[in-house]
């Protein structure tokens, strides 16, 4: 009674973690995770050993000069014909024809090559069917072969690794029927120790002019890549093509490598099922922490070498990624149970953290996006991945960044960058009651927007402020508590220089006048052009008539100084008219003031024409 009770308490205390990892091992088997990276590992460890090509294989590969000899789009009837009359003359045991013969063409054409098929007859030739196995060649040709699915599946990482599927409608296996006239829709897997790039190749007119015995050969006529590109693609074989996967399966199938294969994957999954045990027993059986690193260590390598000799020994592909992982998850989920961790977890993290700020942050703990845990005390509790560079660089001033107040959460921050350049975050915060901060990087779609601003606020030609970039900044200034001045400013002389020299002329000019106007001024200061050849200027800060009319006098004779103009290698000088206003009190009417300084600019314009006309 008492062992059974003793069993019965390590069921209970055993069955969950267990069974989860069980179930974990079982995700990892499934998903495959590590697929991947298997693939690559076996398939370079399986090309490595370089093993022997078939001599009894040939590849006839129809070459562009071929199709300019005996015409076709890939190879005409003729020139079918030919070869096939050649390669039974040379004695060839079975050809497979890997070019879909659809319907009649031209009768004599036609009536060669169903003479030179009827050489080979059903057990000695094959033609492909078309996009599915019930899309046969035409009936008068199909009679004389044997009709295969030569459709090529790859896996789901692009490569193929064999010829037909184990599910869906398939025909005639090629391979399996090239090798030994077998006529099954089983698969064929492929040996990839074979050296597949050095099978024997001739071009159709080398086979047809040639004299070469071929008795027992076994022939795959393909197009080559040059007139038909094919995505056939051999793991590390950078360029493949239908025949050489073809030539492949054929001698895979003869070596009988699909029986090896198996007796291989069922040593694979016993050292699998063994793996999951050792990682159980690895778990179980250390008294220390380093104990358990050594010998889980240790049974990894023993595990790896195992699964890389019964690569050797069964040529198949290896999983030791996938092995080493249901070790892991065994191993951990045993050590977990055995020192109970998820109880003290719990317990320790209910000190500076909440339990539900624990929740909460796992979410976001393995974001992609820098994220931070904030306390009430304006410190970061917690920062994932994302954001350890943006913790390294700005510390505990990220903070304030995000909440600059108790109970305030910015919506924007702007940070400089390793580089220098400032970068723009857009701040999210997922939950209402708990502190979480999430960065997201806006900087592409914040310079985008600043560009599209100072674009629709910029003159082109001068690169100062256009009519709306004044308007905007008279608004900006009219809602603060400072008083400003503003001036109106129309050239004098303007249009002679366009009729003499040229608009180009003119525009030069504008160029000048404007950066004139702008090196009277302070940076605070907002030179606009509003249209032709007016000018407007925006001073904040400008509140005593004195200096306005000064700054206006200076304008004028800025303006009037003689201005080169190189694109029409000459000096002009030209007047200028200057009418100003000052705002007389914060939160004046923008409009009443420029309404002012409109008038006073045209005040001065008259006395200008006035003086000129005395």
């Amino acid at each position: 009674m008492t062992s059974l009770a003793a069993l019965r308490r390590v069921l209970v205390d055993w069955w969950r973690p267990l069974g989860t990892a069980a179930m974990l091992c079982l995700a990892l088997l499934v998903l495959g995770p590590s697929d991947s990276l298997d693939r690559r590992m076996s398939d370079r460890a399986l090309i490595a050993q370089r093993q022997a090509i078939d001599p009894a294989l040939l590849i006839v590969s129809v070459q562009p000069s071929d199709v300019r000899r005996f015409g076709g789009p890939t190879l005409s009837r003729d020139g079918m014909a030919a070869l096939l009359n050649r390669l039974a003359d040379a004695g060839a045991e079975r050809v497979l024809i890997d070019l879909f013969i659809a319907e009649p063409l031209f009768a004599e054409s036609d009536a060669r090559l169903e003479a030179a098929m009827a050489r080979f007859g059903p057990q000695r030739l094959a033609l492909v069917s078309g996009a599915s196995p019930d899309e046969r060649p035409a009936a008068r040709f199909a009679r004389h072969a044997t009709v295969v699915d030569a459709r090529l599946t790859p896996d789901d990482d692009g490569w193929h690794r064999r010829l037909g599927r184990d599910k869906g409608l398939r025909g005639i296996n090629p391979a399996a029927w090239l090798a030994s006239g077998t006529r099954t829709q089983d698969r064929v897997d492929f040996d990839l120790r074979i050296d597949q790039q050095n099978y024997p190749r001739r071009s159709v007119a080398e086979v047809v002019d040639g004299a070469e015995a071929l008795p027992g050969r076994l022939v795959v006529i393909s197009p080559s890549v040059l007139i038909a590109p094919t995505r056939a693609a051999l793991p590390m074989m950078l360029r493949g093509d239908r025949a050489t996967v073809m030539a492949l399966g054929v001698q895979s199938a003869r070596e009988n490598y699909g029986a090896r294969r198996l007796a291989g994957m069922q040593a694979s999954v016993a050292l699998l099922l063994l793996g999951i045990a050792l990682g159980f027993g690895c778990a179980m059986a250390a008294r220390s922490g380093k104990a358990f690193v050594v010998l889980a260590f240790a049974t990894c390598v023993v595990m790896l070498s195992a699964s890389v000799a019964l690569g050797r020994i069964y040529a198949m592909e290896i999983y030791p990624a996938r092995l080493i992982g249901c070790f892991v998850v065994m191993a951990n989920v045993t050590l977990v149970q055995r020192l109970r961790i998820v109880p003290m977890m719990s317990s320790f993290l209910r000190g500076d953290i909440t339990p539900e700020e624990v929740w909460a942050w796992r979410g976001w703990e393995a974001s992609d996006h820098p994220a931070l845990l904030l306390g009430a005390d304006g410190r970061i509790k917690r920062s994932n991945q994302a954001a350890a560079a943006l913790v390294a660089r700005y510390g505990e001033t990220l903070a304030p960044l995000c909440s600059p107040r108790l109970g305030e959460r910015a919506r924007f921050a702007s940070l400089a960058g390793a580089d220098g350049a400032e970068r723009f975050y857009q701040l999210d915060w997922p939950f209402a009651h708990i502190q979480i901060a999430v960065l997201r990087d806006n900087t592409e779609a914040e310079l985008a927007q600043r560009a599209l601003e100072i674009q629709l606020l910029t003159d082109e030609l001068t690169g100062k402020a256009n009519r709306r970039g004044f308007d905007y900044a008279l608004d900006r200034a009219s809602q603060g508590d400072d008083r400003y001045g503003v001036f109106f400013i129309d050239m004098n002389g303007f249009k002679a220089v366009n009729d003499t020299h040229g608009h180009d002329a003119g525009d030069e000019l504008l160029v000048i006048t404007a950066e004139r106007l702008a090196a009277l001024l302070g940076p605070q200061d907002v030179v606009a052009r509003l249209g032709g050849d007016e000018f407007a200027i925006l001073a904040p800060g400008l509140a005593e008539d004195a200096r306005a009319g000064e700054l206006a006098r200076r304008m004028v004779e800025e303006i009037a100084r003689t201005a080169w103009l190189g694109c029409a290698g000459a000096s002009v000088e030209v007047g200028a008219a200057v009418g100003w206003a000052v705002c007389r009190e914060p939160g004046e009417d923008p409009a009443q003031l420029l309404r002012r300084a409109d008038k006073a600019m045209y005040r001065e314009k008259l006395r200008s024409k006035l003086r000129a006309a005395a």
